[in-house]
Parts: structure tokens; C-alpha cells; sequence
């Protein structure tokens, strides 16, 4: 028998979503991942995350691993961020008294794997393509789509998919024309190990924290670990062939890529030719090879979709509403879809402990779910596009301060 369930990713949103399917019992399910398996290389675990108490706490408290994150991976004195400008001055500080902890990416994937029955994961199943087959209608046992996996392989003979697979889902296109467009920001990714010439600096600036420096139309970011290490990211408004062009120009040797790159982010004005020294340095001294990471978002208004286009197929997190990364909200939105999805299909199609072949009460679960997840996902796209001006902006420190006293005036009116 076809487990019920096809959820295609396994990051957080796709985990938690059948963690909390896993506790209900009643709803069978499959998660196909394209990692070979839990082990990820260094460039692919990310940097930390910070899980908020009405998303990304919510939903490990809903999943039964809230106390497990919080006596094994919580930071709760990691949620300080330093803000200053190119000349190395203070704009503001804040978050140190914030009950937002801490996590490192890699580990809350690991502890969301861990709850999962090792059976449950498809791994090596990177999907290719979703097709619907047009020699037959969906059915309350068969939504009438396969998955076509690059290696070579297929499914199919699912209730419901659920693409929880980033980005550049595979499933959107069932779903909507709409595909994510390039901000016109790039990341440019290094890190400090304990004996890096900058690891100083860092600790003092950030601690267990956080830096983000602003202004002239760029940015750096330098972020701790849980292991004391730390993550830098060089933000930069270029072309989305930025680094990839320069790549071909330069050589396949990532050694001679990232020193090329490091000579270029040094030496233009455009870039950090004119920060202070000791800010300066955190380019000198990153450690690489230098990753890339060129920053899409959906267009808010073309997050949408009718449920009659696509039964039986529904997007979790950035696969529904991908944004750029400037309000910290990314992961917990997402998370949130999980749990909202799962306490509807509960809520419609989990009659007396038995998962109902109802279509018509699983197409209601999926249009609640969505009307939730459209409103939380349109508002997340434009408050990150807004931090992202104000962040990019030439006069960067001064309209960063200017948005802290209005939401310190704010929250006092409120009161």
C-alpha cells in the first residue's frame, strides 16, 4: 500500500510536517529527500536560526520537541544583534533581553530527523519533474500525478503531495506560473574558525551574537555558531550572474576563485574598498572557499492559486512564498505552514482515527490551510523586500535607527 502522504523535501518545514503526522498516527506518509543522507558537507548546513515563541517554539511544542531543542540546542544568550556602520561605529544594539533562542540549522534538522522513523525517508530521491497524467481523473486514492526522480525512478498513487522542496520547488508549477525573481542581492559566504586573525574581533563585536554592518549600499554579517565559530556574509547588490561569470573567468581551483573574489570585494569601491580596517578584515581574513548565494523572492501578489487548478497538491513554505532572509522570519514561517496544515487535514480528514478517503474533505483541509499560509506568506515577502531598502540603502544607519525609535514609539502607544 502507497502511504497517503508524498511531502517532497526534508528541511523543516517537510520534517515537522510529518513529525506532526507521525504523532497523529492516522495519516500515512513518505518524505523524499535529494541528500544522499543526515551527513551534510560543511557548505550545506547553513548558519544558525532564530525560532520565535508564535512560529518556529509553537511548532516544536506542537511536535513534542520543544524541551529536547531547549535542554540540548537552544541559545537564549545568542539573540544579541551589534548594528554598525562602515567606520566601524555603534548604531544600535538590541535583542539581548529578546526570548528568541538560537539554533544552528544543521541541528535542527538533525533533531526533526531524529523523530522521524528512519523508514519514512526516501533519501538519494531528488525529484526531476511532476507530471499529471491525462488518462485519468484524481480519486480519493490517487491524485493523478507521478514524481519523476533524477535517479531514474518514479511514484505515484498519492491522496496528496505536498512540495516542502525550496525555492525552486518542483511541484509550483503544477500549482502556479508564478516562479521567484532574483532581488538583485547576493551573499557572498565565508567563515572564522577559533584561529582565524579576525576570531577576536568577531567575539568582541558579536559574542555570541551577532554584527551587521551597514550602509554605502552593502553589508556585512557576521554570526556565531554553536560551536563558537562563525558564519560571514558579505551582502551586495550585483547581478545575479555576479559570481558565477567571474567563476568561468576565473578557474575551476576554488582556492584561486574565492582569492580572486576576496582581491575584487578589497579593492573596488563599489564594495568594501572604503569600510574601516578592522571591518575590512573580516574580508581579508573569511575563510573559503567562498560560497555564493544569490537572494530570490515570490512576488506577493502571485502567491496565490485556486484550489481547483491542482487537487491533491498543495506548497509548504519557501516553496510557496520564498523571500529574501531580513527579518529572520524564513524557517518559522515556514513551520508554521506545517503545523497549520496538519491540524487541518486532522481537523477534515481524520474522522474516528481513520484518515478519510473523502476528496471532497481533503480539498477543504487544503483551501483552509492555504487561505492561512497565502496571508502569513504575502505579509512575510513584503516586510523582508521593506528591511531589504532599508538595509541596502546608502543612508542605511540612519533610516535603521529611524525604524527602532518608531517601533519603540509604537510599542509605547500600544501600551
Amino acid at each position: 500500500m502507497n502511504p497517503s502522504i508524498a511531502i517532497i523535501g526534508g528541511g523543516p518545514s517537510g520534517l515537522l510536517l510529518a513529525r506532526l503526522l507521525e504523532l497523529n498516527e492516522i495519516i500515512d506518509y513518505v518524505v523524499f529527500e535529494k541528500d544522499e543522507s543526515s551527513m551534510l558537507g560543511p557548505w550545506l548546513q547553513g548558519g544558525t536560526l532564530d525560532l520565535h515563541a508564535s512560529s518556529g517554539q509553537m511548532a516544536l511544542k506542537q511536535a513534542g520537541l520543544f524541551d529536547k531543542f531547549n535542554k540540548e540546542f537552544a541559545r537564549w544568550n545568542a539573540s544579541r544583534m551589534h548594528i554598525l556602520n562602515p567606520d566601524g561605529e555603534t548604531v544600535a544594539c538590541f535583542g539581548e533581553d529578546d526570548n528568541t533562542p538560537e539554533i544552528d540549522r544543521v541541528q535542527l534538522r538533525q533533531l526533526l530527523l531524529d523523530s522521524v522513523p528512519e523508514e519514512k525517508i526516501r533519501w538519494c530521491h531528488a525529484v526531476n519533474a511532476v507530471e499529471r497524467r491525462t488518462d485519468t481523473e484524481p480519486s480519493a486514492k490517487d491524485n493523478g500525478c507521478i514524481i519523476h526522480f533524477v535517479n531514474g525512478t518514479s511514484a505515484s498513487g498519492f491522496r496528496l503531495i505536498v512540495g516542502a522542496d525550496g525555492t525552486w520547488s518542483k511541484v509550483r508549477p503544477l500549482l502556479t506560473p508564478s516562479a521567484p525573481v532574483y532581488s538583485g542581492k547576493m551573499f557572498i559566504e565565508g567563515k572564522l574558525s577559533h584561529d582565524n586573525p579576525s576570531y577576536a574581533k568577531a567575539k568582541e563585536l558579536a559574542g555570541p551574537g551577532a554584527i551587521l554592518v551597514i550602509g554605502k549600499h552593502k553589508m556585512i554579517a557576521v554570526q556565531q555558531l554553536a560551536n563558537e565559530t562563525y558564519r560571514v556574509y558579505f551582502g551586495l547588490i550585483v547581478p545575479e550572474d555576479f559570481y558565477s561569470h567571474r567563476r568561468s573567468a576565473m578557474t575551476d581551483d576554488l582556492t584561486s576563485r574565492t582569492e580572486a573574489m576576496r582581491s575584487l570585494l578589497l579593492s573596488s569601491h563599489d564594495y568594501f574598498e572604503t569600510y574601516c580596517p578592522e571591518l575590512k578584515a573580516f574580508v581579508t581574513n573569511a575563510e573559503g572557499p567562498f560560497r555564493s548565494w544569490p537572494l530570490h523572492r515570490m512576488d506577493p501578489e502571485a502567491i496565490s492559486w485556486a484550489r481547483c487548478v491542482a487537487p491533491g497538491l498543495t506548497l509548504l513554505g519557501d516553496a510557496a512564498h520564498a523571500t529574501t532572509p531580513f527579518v529572520g522570519e524564513g524557517v518559522n514561517c515556514s513551520m508554521h505552514d506545517a503545523v497549520v496544515l496538519a491540524d487541518y487535514l486532522v481537523e477534515h480528514c481524520g474522522k474516528d482515527k481513520v484518515f478519510s478517503e473523502d476528496q471532497a474533505a481533503l480539498e477543504s483541509a487544503l483551501a483552509a490551510y492555504e487561505k492561512d499560509m497565502f496571508s502569513r506568506g504575502e505579509g512575510l515577502i513584503r516586510r523582508s523586500t521593506q528591511s531589504e531598502a532599508t538595509i541596502f540603502a546608502d543612508d542605511a544607519p540612519a533610516q535603521f535607527l529611524q525604524f527602532l525609535n518608531d517601533a519603540i514609539a509604537n510599542k509605547d502607544l500600544k501600551r
